[in-house]
Order: structure tokens, then sequence, then C-alpha cells
């Protein structure tokens, strides 16, 4: 019983994207630090070295809650577009080995026009979920 889903996980290559960031001349090493960049200023309440972010006793703002800032926001505000990728293209990136499949994402990530992607949100642009 076991030995089926072992097999199976062995076989099984990662999952591909649904969605991917997008800055024309932008490198995967660019969007990695951007990503822990915002990464950082949406979750994180303690920077490196466990040194806070906020005073420990910042004051108390009797306000109505705005909404919370997201990692997607914050990429689109630094000029990240959000693009998703259509089926076709995803079956396509399935099918590649991992160091194909990462080339092609390096691509996507620095393309002027990514082809096959639908633009999903960019600065200005605020879409429903």
């Amino acid at each position: 019983m076991l030995l089926p889903l072992v097999l199976l996980l062995a076989t099984a290559q990662e999952a591909v994207p649904t969605r991917f960031y997008n800055r024309p001349g932008a490198s995967s090493a660019e969007l990695a630090a951007e990503l822990r960049r915002c990464r950082t200023i949406t979750t994180g309440t303690h920077g490196g070295e466990g040194r806070a972010l906020t005073p420990p006793n910042a004051p108390v703002l009797h306000r109505a809650p705005a909404r919370s800032l997201t990692i997607e926001d914050c990429m689109v505000t630094r000029g990240w577009r959000l693009y998703a990728i259509k089926d076709t293209q995803r079956l396509m990136l399935g099918n590649l080995d991992t160091h194909a499949r990462a080339e092609a994402f390096a691509r996507l990530v620095g393309a002027k026009c990514p082809r096959d992607a639908l633009l999903r949100q960019e600065l200005g642009t605020r879409l429903r979920r």
C-alpha cells in the first residue's frame, strides 16, 4: 500500500506555479531579493539578527483598520507586474526538466511582454480576487 505512494512521490516534479512576477530586464536573482524584501516588509516584525523593525511599545492608534499590505501589493508597488500563466503554458512548463523550467521562468521574469500569460496586476490596477 505504501509502495505506490513512495513511487509516485519519487517521480513527481515540482508543481508549476499559476502566477509569476515580471519586470522587463530583471533577473531571477533580482526577483528573489525583491520577494525577500517584500516578505520582510509585509510579514516580519523582526529584522535580521533579531532586531525589531518597530518599537516594542508602539503607540495605539484608534482608527478603522486598514487593509493589510500583501507581498503582492509590495511587489507591484516596487514595479513588478503579476501575470497568470495560461494552462497551455503550464502544461509545457510541467513537461520540462528542472533546469529547463528554471531557464524558462527566468525568461518570463525579465521579458518585456511575456507570451502565453495574462496580466493580473500592475501599478495603478487593483483587480479583485
